[in-house]
């Protein structure tokens, strides 16, 4: 790339020549051919009357001894007089000097021919010459400067656009350009710094899931390690102690058959698997919900309700029963026993909303910006006691944007948590969705 800058400058510089060639030929041209003309005219003007004055004198009785002085005194001139067709008196030829121009006067019976001569100008064309050549060698020097500051102008930004290219391509996502130079260059360096940034979190978020990831998978199988071994070695030796550690062994595989497919479930909704678009009765799939979480409500204390309503939509209702799953199942894990949750389904002028709200814990202002991360808990301790992955939500929220829908979360702590799915009423579909129903 710089190397094509330096052909650039020659580009910039030679086509700057040709035009400053071309200009001065054509100025040359233009000037030369308004002079000659001006000249000329004058000239014809001068001739005519020293052709009339000559024939006056004639008409006077100007003979040819007063015809030769006359000759002698017009030395870049040639005198013809012509009587009755008949040449009376002509001049010396003048040949080795170029004939300007011929002047006619007229007079009784006869004319006067006067032939005007060009006096050479032995130091004119030099002199033209010399003042183009100067002006040509100015006309190089300012295209060759210009040529430089442009290219000089262009190869720093470049040069650091290349070299920040190469660091963020080898891994170094700490890599910036910078802004400077002209306004297109500084917006040039703030895309670029733009996407370095970007790479820079994704690559951050991405460290920190696998982290996590990796240390979500470690409790449980850590757990299942050791209560299996207590089983086979014998350590467990009551039908009690190895009741015990028999069930922590179904309950952490549960655990992380959950985690996995939590992930599996993600890696699929951000792979942008098809959405299917097809008529959903809004209302039956949260009551389908609410019967799916009866036990688990009874299990916990919580009442479970349902506000009936008629409420349909076209959109793809697994990633519906995505959201909503995680949003009660989450009001069910935060709301101490005999709190209630409840999911409301209901339409609002061009957008169906789908909320779910509890009387539970809460979430704390600051933590609310965080909830949709991925393995983030609000409660650690009670979230990994009652087997969260801590994938739910962002589960939920890549479902959304599948979805062409939004988020809504209010929290107020110690009060209760309110989610609420927003749908567009008619979703437009995209080139690569489905329709079926």
């Amino acid at each position: 790339m710089i190397e094509r800058l330096t052909s650039l400058r020659v580009w910039l510089l030679m086509a700057m020549l040709a035009t400053a060639v071309v200009t001065l030929a054509a100025g040359n041209f233009v000037v030369n051919r308004l002079g000659a003309a001006s000249a000329l005219t004058a000239d014809q003007e001068k001739a005519l009357v020293t052709a009339r004055a000559i024939a006056s004198q004639i008409q006077g009785g100007a003979g040819p001894p007063e015809l030769r002085a006359l000759q002698q005194a017009l030395p870049n001139d040639q005198i013809v007089v012509v009587r009755h067709g008949r040449t009376i008196f002509s001049g010396p030829p003048l040949a080795s000097r170029q004939l300007e121009l011929t002047a006619r006067a007229p007079f009784p019976g006869g004319r006067v021919l006067l032939r005007d001569h060009q006096s050479p100008d032995p130091g004119g064309l030099a002199r033209e010459t010399l003042v183009a050549a100067a002006i040509a060698v100015l006309v190089i020097g300012e295209a060759w400067l210009a040529a430089t500051v442009l290219v000089r102008t262009v190869r720093k930004p470049v040069g650091r656009a290349i070299e920040t290219a190469d660091r963020l391509a080898a891994g170094d996502f700490s890599a910036r350009m910078g802004v400077a130079g002209p306004e297109e260059l500084a917006r040039l360096g703030r895309a670029f710094d733009g996407m370095a940034a970007q790479l820079q979190r994704a690559d951050t978020e991405q460290n920190r899931f696998l982290a996590d990831l990796a240390h979500e998978i470690a409790t449980p199988v850590s757990a299942l390690s050791g209560f299996a071994l207590a089983l086979t070695d014998g350590s467990a030796a009551t039908a009690s102690e190895r009741g015990e550690a028999a069930d922590i062994v179904v309950r952490e595989s549960d655990r992380l058959r959950r985690l996995l497919q939590d992930v599996q479930n993600l890696n699929r909704l951000e792979l942008a698997e098809t959405v299917r678009r097809e008529k959903v009765d809004i209302s039956a799939l949260c009551a389908e919900t609410a019967l799916r979480f009866r036990l688990a409500a009874q299990s916990a204390g919580v009442s479970l309700l349902v506000h009936p309503g008629h409420v349909s939509a076209v959109a793809d209702p697994r990633l519906i029963e995505t959201v909503v799953n995680n949003f009660v199942s989450n009001a069910i894990r935060y709301t101490p026993s005999g709190g209630k949750v409840e999911i409301q389904p209901r339409r609002r002028r061009a957008a169906i909303i789908i909320t779910v709200r509890d009387n539970g814990i809460g979430i704390a202002p600051q933590q609310l910006e965080r909830i949709f991360d991925r393995l983030y808990r609000v409660d650690e301790a009670r979230d990994r006691g009652t087997g969260g992955s801590g994938l739910g939500l962002a589960l939920a929220r890549r479902a959304a944007q599948s979805l062409g829908a939004r988020i809504e979360v209010h929290s107020e702590p110690g009060s209760g948590s309110e989610f609420r799915l927003i749908l567009p009423s008619a979703p437009a579909l995209r080139p690569d969705d489905s329709t079926s129903g």
